[in-house]
């Protein structure tokens, strides 16, 4: 009887072992937490993208894209900080990323570095010589806080 136990208990171990192991194995296919960040975005729930791009850039960290996106949510939340630096990642993995050149210029005009945001749109006049969405973009982002200041 008292083997019968142990091997139960030995049993019940195993089982919720394989059960807590299958938890954090999980493998999680990175174009599904890609569609699940680009849809929290979306719906502006910032906190629920930034967890899940957080994951994202795990498992794809040469994703110039996906550290645009990060960068982008963390700006959003306001983590000035973070968010340059990751910029900074997706430029130098892709130095021509016209989006992460937008973004990284609106957070140098909301961190009142207009100067820096003049030379992202410059970037983007070189890589958009007949224009492009985001110049025309950073364009109008960068007018706009001129227009404050005047």
């Amino acid at each position: 009887m008292k083997t019968l136990k142990i091997l139960g208990l030995l049993s019940l171990l195993v089982f919720s072992f394989s059960i807590h192991a299958a938890k954090y194995d999980k493998k999680v296919d990175p174009s599904e937490l890609y569609d699940k960040a680009t849809n929290h975005l979306k719906n502006e729930e910032y906190r629920k993208a930034l967890r899940v791009l957080g994951k994202y850039t795990k498992s794809k960290p040469k994703d110039a894209d996906g550290w645009t996106l990060y960068a982008f949510t963390q700006r959003k939340l306001k983590n000035y900080k973070k968010a340059e630096v990751n910029y900074e990642k997706a430029l130098k993995l892709d130095p021509e990323n016209k989006i992460a050149l937008e973004y990284q210029g609106e957070l140098f005009v909301e961190t009142e570095r207009l100067g820096l945001a003049q030379t992202n749109l410059n970037k983007l006049k070189e890589l958009c010589p007949t224009s492009c969405d985001e110049l025309e973009q950073l364009k109008k982002y960068i007018n706009q806080e001129e227009k404050k200041s005047l």
